[in-house]
């Protein structure tokens, strides 16, 4: 005979239940952090709380900020990898500048240097329209899920080899 979805729960809750009895008595779950608190926080499934929980849940809705945290990781991951690209042509192109003519260097450091100085500044762009983000998502949330604004300076130092990030 089949059980219904509800009997194999009430079963495996019960299961669940006499274990923690028995982990109980055995004082294996003594002095442990929220000892004697209770299991979930569960409002009885009563109250505004409840309701707005289980509305957005049900519609599938995502709060502003949360989408506003992924846009600023997806942001912050493309402005790394073009800080790391950007440093890579650059010593690339020192060793192109090594191997010149002397008559072609100062040409092509000028030309690099121009290129260097406008990506820079779209680095720089890049970092404020990020930032703008970051203080946006910060207005929505407490102080313990704020962002910190991003440095280009910091994102440059993460962004070397070993620089963890």
């Amino acid at each position: 005979m089949e059980d219904g979805p509800d009997a194999r729960l009430r079963r495996r809750e019960r299961l669940i239940d006499e274990q923690l009895r028995e982990l109980a008595e055995m004082g294996e779950l003594s002095k442990l952090p929220g000892e004697g608190a209770p299991l979930v926080d569960d409002d009885g499934g009563a109250g505004d709380g409840w309701a707005a929980r289980h509305v957005a849940k049900n519609a599938n809705i995502t709060p502003e900020f949360v989408e506003l945290r992924r846009e600023i990781a997806e942001r912050r991951d493309r402005l790394v990898r073009r800080l790391r690209a950007h440093r890579e042509w650059l010593e690339d192109r020192a060793a192109l500048l090594r191997d010149l003519p002397a008559e072609r260097i100062l040409d092509a450091a000028r030309a690099t240097t121009g290129f260097d100085g406008r990506v820079e500044s779209e680095l720089r762009s890049a970092t404020g329209e990020i930032n703008v983000l970051v203080a946006r998502h910060n207005l929505k949330v407490p102080l313990v899920l704020q962002i910190p604004p991003l440095s280009l300076e910091h994102l440059r130092e993460r962004s070397r080899p070993g620089g963890g990030g």
